[in-house]
């Protein structure tokens, strides 16, 4: 079992996981995105 992986492979899934989250918010209504945002959004990140 690797314990280390590559470059290449985190970058994708860095982009796989950027693509599912833009999906999500781009599904979200604006009044449950600025909810979500209220509720600890700016935790992960999110601005």
């Amino acid at each position: 079992m690797k314990t280390q992986e590559t470059a290449p492979a985190k970058l994708s899934l860095s982009k796989r996981i950027g693509k599912a989250a833009y999906r999500v918010l781009e599904a979200m209504t604006e009044s449950a995105y600025q909810g979500f945002l209220a509720q600890g959004g700016l935790r992960y990140g999110i601005d």
